[in-house]
């Protein structure tokens, strides 16, 4: 299995910070790490991202999945990393191909479906500003994240 990588972003009141979503799937007892100085509600997600994709019928390797989130010195919030974070899983379990530098700004909710956030606008800037011309988001949050034009 090969390492998954995919990028999310950090908002630090209106700026943002792309950072870098690496996932390895181990061979070990079952578990979900997430490294890289997350938040109570970002701890939240291994539950959620383990639920999601189990009702959307996309199951998670039952092996134990470490996510780390780069740079580990900036602080991580919200629901924002989910969609990431189970994109970089199912990359590193070989169960989707590379997702090369696409950014993936959204919740999931326990349905697998995608959820809107907040801070759509500044996020795509960021990201496109640090050269990712690839974003996805939930549809709800598509016009917000439009307005960038650089972005796809």
């Amino acid at each position: 299995m090969a390492l998954g990588r995919t990028y999310a972003v950090s908002l630090i009141g209106m700026n943002g910070h792309v950072i870098e979503v690496e996932a390895d799937i181990g061979q070990t007892l079952p578990a979900f790490v997430l490294l890289g100085l997350p938040d109570a509600s970002l701890n939240e997600a291994k539950d959620r991202i383990r639920a999601a994709a189990r009702n959307a019928g996309v199951p998670l390797s039952r092996r134990k999945i470490t996510v780390n989130l780069i740079p580990a010195s900036l602080p991580k919030r919200g629901s924002a990393f989910d969609l990431a974070i189970v994109m970089s899983a199912l990359a590193a379990a070989g169960d989707v191909r590379s997702c090369g530098s696409t950014v993936f700004l959204a919740e999931l909710g326990l349905d697998g479906q995608l959820r809107p956030v907040r801070g759509v606008l500044p996020a795509v800037m960021a990201a496109a500003g640090a050269g990712h011309h690839r974003v996805v988001v939930a549809e709800e949050n598509a016009a917000e994240a439009a307005l960038v034009a650089t972005v796809e």
